[in-house]
């Protein structure tokens, strides 16, 4: 699951970008200051794209399993 989290500077009106992913299971990982964002909408979307790069890079990808290491 990949949530995206968002954080408002009121002051500043600026929302921060933020994710959750949570694996099948039960491990999560939380992600904060992914950026500064003038709309909700584009501080979400950041968010949600960060994490699927991240998923992506580390090998946590939906339906991918991690394959043994060959020694």
């Amino acid at each position: 699951m990949i949530d995206s989290a968002l954080i408002i500077l009121a002051k500043q009106r600026l929302f921060i970008s933020g994710a959750v992913i949570e694996r099948d299971i039960g491990e999560r990982f939380v992600f904060t200051d992914l950026g500064n964002r003038v709309y909700r909408r584009q501080a979400h979307e950041r968010g949600i794209e960060w994490a699927k790069r991240w998923i992506d890079n580390n090998n946590y990808g939906y339906g991918r399993r991690q394959q043994p290491a060959v020694q």
